[in-house]
């Protein structure tokens, strides 16, 4: 590791002056210190090249769940015969699968990595919602809502999960604040593609089965653009030179404060330890 990138948190007799001036990254237990520059830098790669790609999963996640709204305005309710206790079972049984499968779905970011992981997901889910489109009942409704949630579930917590790998802990609030953003506008962007849409009529399908068909689309298309981009962790960061890669990996060291033996975020090993052992007030 080139050591110019780094910083002594104490003064050498030969330059005290200019260390004196320099601006310190804090860090603990007389840990090598990281040049406020150079870690700004290395935030900023982080924030070009991994929160966009979260933004889009977090924004198509909103517009594949909440799509069944727009559905029922052009003929859903309808076609399929769904009263309004049909419908409101059909919108339930989505966060059942949802709540269940959250921890256990960060336990398998941590073995399959992120970068795989996450992506998985979202073609997953676009795959349930292209065939919501071709549901010819109310039981194949259900099923479709069922296994969307089923892959949903765990993408919120592995998004935390997998930002945590590469944020120390002052920085993660912001950039999850950032991601999350895109909930919002998913309301604006899923009615307007929901009226183009359900204008389409061919084969049989009229209106809404194409809002949950080409949605469908294109969140598989955009899954399997993302999974080419997101590095699994700090030491996989094609988008960083060697030298900052290095930097990348000892600043998370830095947070670690004895939860890992090792500075690489992949060896970390879940405990149920941190679970059941609560400090106390």
């Amino acid at each position: 590791m080139n050591s110019s990138l780094f910083s002594r948190g104490a003064s050498t007799k030969e330059e005290p002056e200019k260390i004196d001036r320099e601006e310190k990254v804090p860090s603990d237990d007389g840990q090598v210190e990281i040049e406020p520059a150079l870690n700004q830098k290395i935030t900023r790669s982080f924030d070009l090249h991994i929160i966009p790609w979260l933004f889009g999963i977090w924004l198509l996640a909103f517009i594949d769940r909440s799509n069944i709204g727009n559905a029922r305005i052009d003929g859903l309710a309808t076609d399929l015969k769904l009263d309004g206790d049909k419908f409101n079972i059909a919108l339930t049984i989505f966060y059942i699968p949802y709540v269940l499968v959250d921890v256990p779905s960060n336990w398998l970011v941590k073995h399959f990595g992120a970068n795989y992981y996450l992506p998985g997901l979202l073609i997953a889910w676009g795959i349930v919602g292209m065939c919501t489109g071709f549901v010819k009942d109310y039981g194949g409704l259900l099923a479709c809502r069922f296994f969307l949630g089923l892959c949903e579930g765990g993408l919120l917590g592995g998004m935390i999960l997998y930002l945590s790998m590469f944020y120390r802990r002052h920085e993660l609030l912001f950039r999850i604040g950032m991601f999350y953003c895109a909930a919002p506008l998913s309301g604006a962007f899923g009615g307007l593609l929901a009226t183009g849409l359900a204008s389409i009529r061919h084969d049989g399908y009229n209106r809404w089965p194409w809002i949950f068909i080409v949605e469908g689309v294109i969140t598989i298309a955009y899954g399997m653009v993302v999974i080419f981009f997101l590095p699994a962790t700090p030491s996989h960061a094609r988008f960083l030179t060697d030298s900052e890669r290095d930097v990348a990996v000892h600043r998370m060291g830095l947070d670690a404060h004895g939860a890992t033996p090792t500075s690489k975020v992949e060896s970390e090993r879940f405990s149920w330890h941190w679970v059941s052992d609560t400090p106390d007030i």
